[in-house]
């Protein structure tokens, strides 16, 4: 999954990054809320996890203006209040779900999983740059018709819309869409992406997927 942790506490945000990572998450990190907000412009989170108070714009802050804006990603805040009375104002403003400091990685990790596992249940499509995919059927949909995906261009087109807007190397598109170790010795990277950057061109008539000399490529919806 692709999580984001809003957290001041840098010895709190480490800790969680490392045993996130641990168990195969893509984790970023950031220690204010004004960055929080800039990351969910171009990145869609499988879950987002807010401290309460941070410096320039609160976690409470964060959420509802992503709510505000339509964002549906789930949302836990983390927080030292403990009053009924907070856990729902931070419910009443869109979160998800609400742990009290101090709290054990497990409990964090179960309210994790169970959050995403409500989301997930609930969204059905991914909807960009008149492209809908229908995370269900795995079908690929625009205003000039459907357009036919290998499994592989499937998942491909499904994580560069997931992370709009940032440049992806070779290495990570490896691990993450084919879950192998990268080698230069093959060119499948290329080729899928030549072939979906085609099927994509043919139906919409402009180029999604643009290739950034030497980092890798980068999914601009225009």
């Amino acid at each position: 999954m692709e999580i984001l942790i809003a957290e001041d506490d840098e010895q709190i945000a480490n800790s969680l990054k490392k045993n996130l990572a641990e168990e195969g998450h893509h984790v970023m990190v950031v220690h204010d809320g004004q960055k929080a907000l800039r990351s969910t412009d171009s990145i869609l989170f499988d879950v987002i996890i807010l401290d309460w108070r941070m410096p320039k714009v609160t976690g409470v802050e964060v959420c509802k203006h992503l709510r505000n804006s339509g964002n549906k990603v789930p949302v836990i805040l983390l927080t030292a209040l403990s009053q009924v009375a907070n856990k729902v104002e931070a419910l009443q403003l869109g979160a998800d779900d609400y742990i009290t400091k101090p709290f054990s990685f497990d409990e964090l990790k179960a309210r994790i999983e169970a959050v995403v596992r409500r989301y997930q249940t609930n969204e059905k499509e991914l909807i960009v740059a008149n492209l809908k995919l229908d995370l269900l059927s795995r079908k690929v949909s625009t205003p000039f018709g459907e357009i036919s995906l290998t499994g592989k261009e499937y998942d491909l087109l499904k994580y560069f819309i997931l992370h709009k807007g940032s440049i992806i190397g070779k290495e990570e598109l490896t691990k993450s869409v084919w879950e192998l170790n990268y080698s230069s010795g093959t060119n499948v990277i290329e080729v899928t992406i030549k072939n979906l950057r085609e099927k994509l061109e043919e139906k919409l008539g402009k180029k999604l997927i643009k290739s950034v000399y030497g980092e890798g490529y980068i999914f601009i919806p225009e």
